[in-house]
């Protein structure tokens, strides 16, 4: 038997869960723009590129925190933290909390896939009641 096939088979896998799409935003424009194309997109989470490559993130957090003609990468975040399909939903949070955010990329072999919230991890997370999930995310 193979070790990776059947422990965690039946676990909840981040692929599994609906994905958002992330909006790219070019490097050198200012924060007031970024802001726009969230609040146009709904979306608390941009990726930012810089000679066609992605480069960054920018989360909810720059976006509320910074100057509108402060550009944005002066306060990205590089794009090192995100998911993977193939990770576990316990393996998620466990990012999620570590890291304090709210929203990751999921990205495969190089794609970007979309984005997944902490609440949408939460909700998936079995087996866990809500008074230990009020007291876990605290």
């Amino acid at each position: 038997m193979f070790p990776f096939c059947d422990s965690g088979a039946t676990a909840s896998r981040v692929g599994d869960l609906p994905m958002r799409p992330i909006p790219v935003v070019p490097a050198h424009v200012s924060l007031a723009a970024a802001r726009k194309v969230a609040a146009l997109k709904r979306v608390a989470l941009l990726l930012v590129e810089s000679e066609e490559q992605l480069v960054g993130v920018l989360d909810e957090r720059a976006l509320a925190s910074s100057a509108d003609q402060t550009t944005i990468s002066a306060v990205m975040r590089p794009l090192d933290l995100y998911l993977r399909p193939a990770m576990t939903v316990t393996a998620a949070r466990e990012l999620f909390l570590q890291s304090r955010a709210a929203i990751l990329p999921v990205i495969a072999g190089g794609f970007v896939l979309g984005a997944v919230t902490r609440g949408d991890i939460e909700r998936a997370q079995p087996n866990r009641t809500p008074s230990e999930a009020h007291s876990k995310s605290a």
